[in-house]
Formats: structure tokens, sequence, C-alpha cells
């Protein structure tokens, strides 16, 4: 399979299928947020780092950042100015870019949610940045304990926000697709009535004292 049609399959995953396949090596972030809880991000990354409250970096990237990229934004600790708005989604999503996430402010976000062009952000705030000063594309950003180099893949949703070189896909695909299985299978024993306590054979961790029936 070609990397994009496996991309396209990743991105039926949710990030907590991943970070289950992938265990504690994973590095998350859930504090940067969808600015709309439906906003999924599956691409690879475009890395971006701006001065504090300056977006001049971000719209030359905006400018040269291949279709399918997902622009990656440390906005370096600046947190009075919005890096990203609704009129620059237009023109990310006219370009075919896969989404935005600022490490700092954005702004416009019922526009931006309307829209349907997946943007995160740190916060929201209603001034609008300076461009002024250049910072730097394709350097490696840090968002919390995510760290994205250019390239890196890029996964993204309500749940948090996970990066993995390009070179694991295909391991990370089949990992996430056996846990999209084995929940499967669970949703269909639940359905029927069973329960996890019961399938993992968890009563054998139950302290002998209480009752394991649950009666009092």
């Amino acid at each position: 399979m070609r990397s994009a049609e496996l991309l396209q399959e990743l991105a039926q995953m949710s990030v907590c299928q991943i970070a289950d396949a992938r265990g504690r090596s994973l590095a998350l972030n859930a504090q940067i947020r969808p600015l709309d809880p439906s906003f999924r991000i599956c691409a690879p990354a475009y890395t971006v780092i701006c001065p504090p409250d300056d977006n001049l970096t971000l719209h030359h990237a905006l400018h040269v950042a291949k279709p399918g990229c997902v622009l990656v934004v440390s906005g370096s600790g600046g947190d009075t100015a919005a890096l990203w708005g609704e009129l620059m989604s237009v023109s990310a999503q006219a370009r075919g870019l896969g989404g935005t996430i600022i490490d700092g402010p954005a702004r416009d976000p019922m526009e931006i949610a309307a829209l349907k062009y997946p943007v995160f952000a740190r916060s929201i705030s209603p001034r609008r940045a300076n461009k002024e000063r250049y910072g730097s594309v394709g350097a490696t950003v840090k968002l919390g304990a995510v760290v994205v180099n250019n390239d890196d893949i890029v996964v993204a949703d309500c749940n948090g926000i996970a990066a993995f070189p390009p070179n694991l896909l295909v391991e990370v695909l089949e990992q996430a697709r056996a846990v999209f299985r084995k929940e499967a299978e669970l949703k269909q024993a639940f359905l029927s009535g069973q329960t996890y306590f019961e399938l993992a054979g968890l009563s054998q961790l139950v302290p002998s004292g209480p009752d394991r029936t649950g009666r009092v």
C-alpha cells in the first residue's frame, strides 16, 4: 500500500487506539485542543517556529507547504496574540493542507468550526499577531512531551496529539488494527451482557474479604 492509503486507514483510528497500540513509548499532548471536538488530523508535519506573538513565519509556511501536510507550530511561549484564524484557515483549506496545530493562541473558533478545517490550539486570543520577525521552518518542534520533526506523522483528535517517524507508519498501523479488532470483539461481548471484569479474569485481583458477587 502507498503511504497515502496507509494514512487514510490510520485516520480512521482514534488517538486512544494508537496510544493503546504503542503503550508508554508514545508521547502524548492533551493540552492543545481542537477548536471543534470533531476535528481529526493524520498527516505528515511541516514544522514552524514563530517568535512570540508574531506569525510572519507561519504565513510563509502556509505559502510553501505541500498539500496534505499539517502545519505544526511552536509559538515560542507567546500567549497574547492569535497566530491563526479564519482567513488563514480559508487559505490553508483551499491549498489542500491537512490541518494546523498551534502551541499558542488561535482565534475565530466558531468560523473555523463551520469551515471544517481542523485547527488545534493551546488557547484563544482575539488579538492579531505581528508580522515583523522571522523564526524558522523545518526545525524540530516540541508540543509539551511530544517532539515533532519535519515529515513526522502527526495524529490528533479530541483525545490528544501524538507523532512518530514516517518509517514506523506500517508498524503503528498494524498495531492499531489489532487494537481496533480487539475492541470490536469486546463490543460484541458487552452487547451480549458480558463485562470486561469477567472477560479479563479480574476477579483474581479482588481481595478475598469483600463479597465477590457484589452483594452487600
